[in-house]
């Protein structure tokens, strides 16, 4: 199971990459969030499905992918983006944003803290997408807050199977380097509001 649902205004429509003749093309959308701040997802897909243009407001169901690559430094990059044809949600309930997946637990680390005594634990979600001709294997870093945290620490390990849902959420971030420049960043992580073995 790899489904999320996401309402926002697409932007920054370009071309990808081309497999076996066919185009695909990526693109941001901005997910609004109760709170005033927004996600800036990243979205691909093959450029015959997309209908829309810059700026329209649109509501999609996708997958969530993972693709391991080299960056410049010949170091592992992890770049997270939902894969989507543009279906529709289906039913009649507005939907934000709001992922359902399943897999194995392939990396977890101990409880933490915060500074302001809020505990929190980040696992690694190792997930098989069946595409028509393929098996994709998805690694998606993920993060579960306060009490269900503390819970979900005592009850699971690495190996375990785990269903889980919530929310696809982006942060910025500088990352510097050691000759003295930066670079403007995004990372992604699933925030796990609920789940179950």
């Amino acid at each position: 199971m790899n489904t999320i649902t996401l309402k926002g205004i697409i932007k920054n429509i370009q071309y990808s990459h081309t497999v076996k003749d066919i185009e695909y093309n990526k693109a941001t959308l901005i997910v609004p969030r109760n709170n005033g701040k927004e996600d800036v997802i990243s979205l691909k897909f093959k450029k015959f499905s997309n209908r829309y243009k810059e700026n329209d407001e649109i509501e999609l169901t996708g997958n969530i992918r993972s693709y391991s690559s080299k960056s410049d430094s010949n170091k592992n990059k992890v770049d997270i983006h939902v894969f989507t044809y543009f279906d529709l949600p289906d039913g009649n309930e507005e939907i934000i944003n709001q992922f359902e997946l399943d897999g194995r637990i392939c990396k977890k680390d101990i409880l933490r803290k915060t500074s302001s005594g809020k505990e929190h634990c980040q696992f690694i979600l190792a997930n098989n997408i069946i595409t028509s001709n393929t098996k994709l294997n998805c690694y998606l870093p993920c993060v579960i807050w306060g009490k269900n945290a503390v819970k979900f620490d005592e009850e699971f390990k690495v190996g375990d199977e785990i269903k889980i849902k919530g929310q696809l959420h982006s942060r910025e971030y500088t990352k510097y380097f050691e000759d003295g420049s930066c670079e403007f960043r995004i990372a992604y992580e699933l925030l796990v509001q609920e789940y179950e073995k």
